[in-house]
């Protein structure tokens, strides 16, 4: 462990002395984007419905203020993360600072957001103590943007709160430029354990929003994951659509 640097005298002196009021001191929030994947492998996100203003009933992504002096930005995000699912220990992950000067009426407030991905099976969504409520929304795109409908509402990109269309749309692109990259996808299975490579395809087809043809995404996954040991192959077999598919293993990363 590094030795940390001993502070002296003068510093300390400074430190009693020091007048942080004479800086203005913007507030910091962690706003997170999670996705998951509804039966149907289309993708889906969670949106809660704001209980006070501003942007009083208007939906929004979940997140929250920073306290600060007594926790860190990743801790913030992990602390909304469990109040609106009730989950811990999946993949977050710091996606972009948004600090416009307006993106907030009530005063300057810098967004650190973050990005989920969850199994849908792991998810206990309920609302926080600031929400009116809070549900799954699937994502679908026309020609005026995003589309957000479940079976009991729809709304579109600009009824959102704050600017969290820009942090959605942000967060969908990174996934997409990431995806043949990282691992990201994997966080999306529904048993890492115990998968099929078509399981895992009609992932990278949702997250791309295109197909993608089988035998390439094949020789891909196999010279990328098997080959490369990220993952092994249970040399046992599962029916799939009326025909024997291999399971495969991710490993622990």
């Amino acid at each position: 462990m590094k030795e940390k640097k001993r502070v002296s005298d003068a510093e300390i002196d400074f430190l009693k002395k020091y007048d942080a009021s004479e800086y203005e001191r913007p507030s910091v929030t962690t706003d997170i984007v999670i996705l998951t994947l509804d039966a149907s492998d289309a993708l889906n996100i969670l949106l809660i419905k704001r209980g006070g203003h501003p942007y009083k009933d208007c939906w929004a992504i979940p997140g929250g203020f920073l306290k600060a002096g007594q926790e860190s930005l990743d801790e913030a995000a992990a602390r909304e993360l469990k109040s609106e699912t009730n989950i811990d220990n999946v993949y977050l992950k710091q996606l972009y600072t948004f600090g416009r000067p307006d993106r907030d009426p009530r005063t300057t407030v810098i967004s650190v957001a973050y990005m989920a991905l969850v199994p849908k099976h792991k998810l206990d969504i309920h609302a926080g103590s600031d929400a009116k409520d809070a549900q799954l929304f699937r994502i679908r795109y026309d020609v005026n943007g995003i589309i957000f409908s479940n079976e009991n509402t729809t709304i579109t990109e600009n009824d959102l709160a704050f600017d969290h269309s820009e942090i959605i749309k942000m967060a969908i692109t990174r996934l997409r430029n990431r995806i043949d990259y990282e691992d990201d996808a994997f966080n999306l299975l529904r048993d890492s354990s115990e998968f099929t490579i078509s399981e895992l395809k009609r992932i990278y087809e949702t997250i791309k929003n295109r197909s993608l043809d089988l035998p390439n995404f094949r020789k891909t996954f196999l010279r990328d994951y098997v080959s490369s040991g990220k993952v092994v192959d249970l040399e046992k077999t599962v029916i799939s659509k009326g025909k024997p598919a291999r399971l495969y293993k991710l490993l622990d990363r």
